[in-house]
């Protein structure tokens, strides 16, 4: 089986992270998989960006977990792409819930590590309350929760544990310990990234049993590559051009 994820929506073609971009890709025929990140805000508020800092996807600056939600909920997070997009928001949890509710899409969400004072709780407020508002997502749709910092991917099997669970990699971090890392988190499914990546790997790490994504891949002819391979699915930010790839029983 092989699936195909909007990476942050389809930033091909509208902001990242935006509701334009949740919506670009949810009409494209056959993508069923939004992936999303997840940030929260001094306040607690959960939003949708992917760095520590607003500086590139907004016209603000400033750290996400010093900042109340009040205090950027007006910024604009689409200015950046185009004038077309200047009044597009950060999108708050609640709109990517509804947004997944009404267009019937699955949701990969990835959990974003918390930088600053007052991580350790804001983490843990943070898996809180995703798993708290996941369950007013549709029960027919399917939730993958990811990330790259282990003690959150580890919260997650303590707070929802009814959702597989994803460890990302970047290549380079992919050492030999990784299994024991898959085990602390009790996950079967590694996302890792696309450089570097080989045959070989692709090959060791399939063949211990897990299932294998791959980000970003945004030329057809590698992620053409990656399926003969035997990866699973990859991430794209150009999932309109991939939807031939993807498998009729990964829908």
């Amino acid at each position: 089986m092989f699936t195909v994820y909007g990476h942050r929506g389809l930033p091909s073609k509208a902001p990242e992270n935006t509701l334009a971009s949740f919506h670009a890709a949810a009409d494209i025929k056959e993508l069923n998989w939004l992936e999303l990140d997840v940030a929260i805000t001094k306040d607690k508020r959960l939003l949708i960006i992917h760095d520590d800092y607003l500086d590139r996807t907004t016209d603000m600056v400033g750290e996400i977990t010093q900042l109340n939600w009040s205090q950027m909920q007006q910024s604009s997070a689409g200015l950046w792409f185009s004038d077309e997009f200047e009044n597009e928001k950060l999108p708050t949890f609640e709109d990517i819930i509804a947004l997944a509710n009404d267009k019937k899409m699955n949701l990969n969400v990835e959990l974003k590590g918390v930088s600053g004072p007052n991580g350790p709780q804001l983490s843990e407020e943070m898996v809180r309350q995703v798993s708290e508002k996941l369950k007013q997502l549709d029960n027919s749709l399917k939730v993958l929760i990811s990330s790259f910092n282990i003690p959150l991917v580890h919260l997650s099997k303590q707070y929802m544990s009814e959702y597989p669970r994803a460890v990302l990699f970047k290549t380079a971090a992919f050492k030999d310990d990784w299994r024991t890392i898959m085990d602390f988190c009790d996950s079967q499914i590694v996302n890792i990234e696309d450089a570097r990546l080989t045959e070989k790997r692709v090959k060791m790490i399939k063949d211990a049993g897990y299932q294998l994504n791959v980000w970003t891949v945004n030329k057809k002819t590698r992620a053409n590559q990656l399926k003969n391979w035997g990866v699973d699915g990859i991430f794209t930010d150009k999932a309109d051009q991939m939807m031939q790839l993807q498998d009729e029983k990964s829908k």
